[in-house]
């Protein structure tokens, strides 16, 4: 499938419902979820809107009844030709972490809450770069990039 995108434009389709009228080749979606194993896997892919209303003190407090605090982030990045014959390719990054009580900058969504294994940091407390060479999104990304170089 590499070598069918090479001179293409790839579209990188956003939450914008007009956005799929425009495209007529190649498309790359991103959906992010931030789970909690004691709920199962919630918030999952609805934790944008867990995080609109509950914000992330309200996110660490979910976990207020339960001994596990594990959680992971998932990233995944949907590719398509456009050609409705070819598979859709998916590259998926996870980073394991906890969900702790929120501390360090509150610009990014629930990167105050969440702090991956192996860290003292939550995101927020992270350098951007320090975080970005470790994320769910970066781990993703860099799938992608092996196979559209492969």
């Amino acid at each position: 499938m590499a070598a069918s995108l090479a001179g293409k434009k790839i579209v990188f389709v956003t939450g914008n419902s007009k956005k799929l009228e425009e495209v007529k080749g190649p498309v790359l979606v991103e959906d992010t979820c931030l789970c909690f194993n004691a709920l199962k896997g919630l918030p999952g892919p609805y934790i944008k809107w867990f995080l609109e209303k509950l914000k992330p003190e309200g996110l660490h407090q979910l976990l207020a009844g339960h001994e596990d605090k594990s959680a992971y982030a998932l990233c995944t990045f949907a590719l398509s030709t456009g050609d409705p014959s070819e598979p859709v390719h998916l590259f998926r990054g996870r980073t394991s972490g906890q969900i702790v009580v929120p501390r360090g900058s509150r610009d990014f969504g629930w990167d105050p809450c969440f702090q991956p294994d192996g860290y003292e940091q939550t995101y927020a407390e992270m350098p951007k770069a320090e975080k970005n060479a470790i994320s769910h999104r970066f781990r993703a990304l860099r799938k992608l990039q092996e196979y559209l170089t492969a």
